[in-house]
């Protein structure tokens, strides 16, 4: 759902090691920086030059003159956890001088729905079955069986394939297309949160990705999420918000609970006395900067990867 993306192609690589393309590929660069997080960091669309994860990277070149490799590890859906399984099992070999972690939403997302980072058998599950591979419908072909997949392993890459298809084959028909809602039958189970659990288990998937970085002279900085839930939102907001609002809880309560969230990257920042980049505080809570309620269009991942570039420059400098 969006009020201003334009409608335009825009190609999305990876390379062998699931890193988002473009990026500098430098034998012996003089820093390395990895950036974890959801679709927020993944910015699927936005024009590939444009992903602040690797703007960024350009841009500290620019001012330092500095060989630069900068990487995308963001991915839709992922939460804390999904970070934390990527730092340790992929990141920490690279043995990068910075990592830049942005959290918020989906953490709030699976323990508002599930209630626990590891949930079984929904879409935000750490672990999947054989069986979970396969489409429910019994079609004993090997395109159906990856189709399958793809689809449970990458749920929101999937819904975006599947609505340009769509848009593609049936470009008429588009009002009449339904949105893939990945939490469609687990909306309702929002009103049974633990709001205190919530946010002690947030606290905690924090705190695991800075100590795991920390002890492998690792530089950890969080960045606070940006978005567009202002105090009196507009008509887009509301309606954007229509599947969690319809599950019985406010608008008012929702933008509180997901404000907390971002005050605890802030707690945990200045906890450990790790730099924080304070994107809610930073970026304008205007559709010129998102194209939804938080993801960066052109000129936000633009405008971010300006700030970010800014605050690496010095810390860069004074870097061990």
């Amino acid at each position: 759902n969006t009020d201003n993306l334009i409608d335009q192609d825009y190609p999305f690589r990876v390379d062998n090691d699931g890193f988002i393309l473009p990026r500098n590929n430098y034998d012996n660069p003089d820093h390395k920086i990895v950036f974890l997080g959801g679709s927020t960091t993944e910015c699927m669309y936005v024009t590939e030059n444009n992903r602040f994860p690797y703007l960024t990277g350009q841009l500290i070149e620019e001012k330092t003159n500095k060989q630069i490799n900068s990487y995308n590890m963001g991915g839709s859906g992922n939460s804390s956890i999904h970070s934390l399984d990527i730092l340790l099992n992929k990141i920490m070999p690279m043995k990068p001088d910075i990592v830049v972690i942005m959290h918020a939403a989906n953490d709030y997302a699976i323990l508002a729905y599930d209630h626990t980072y590891w949930p079984v058998g929904t879409p935000r599950s750490e672990l999947i079955t054989i069986n979970d591979y396969f489409p429910k419908i019994p079609k004993e072909t090997f395109i159906w069986h990856l189709k399958g997949l793809f689809k449970t392993i990458y749920p929101n890459i999937y819904q975006k394939i599947f609505l340009l298809k769509e848009r593609i084959i049936h470009p008429q028909a588009q009002k009449q297309i339904k949105p893939y809602d990945e939490w469609e039958g687990r909306r309702q189970y929002i009103k049974d949160r633990d709001f205190d659990f919530m946010q002690k288990e947030f606290r905690w998937a924090l705190q695991m990705l800075v100590i795991s970085s920390k002890t492998h002279d690792i530089l950890p900085i969080l960045m606070t999420q940006a978005n567009r839930f202002k105090e009196n939102p507009d008509k887009f907001i509301i309606e954007s918000m229509a599947p969690i609002l319809s599950a019985g809880i406010s608008y008012q309560t929702f933008k509180k609970e997901y404000d907390t969230f971002n005050e605890i990257v802030r707690e945990v920042a200045r906890t450990n006395e790790i730099p924080l980049i304070d994107l809610a505080k930073l970026v304008p809570q205007e559709k010129e900067y998102m194209y939804d309620v938080m993801h960066y269009n052109d000129t936000g991942s633009k405008f971010v990867a300006k700030i970010i570039s800014e605050q690496l420059v010095d810390i860069l400098a004074n870097l061990k």
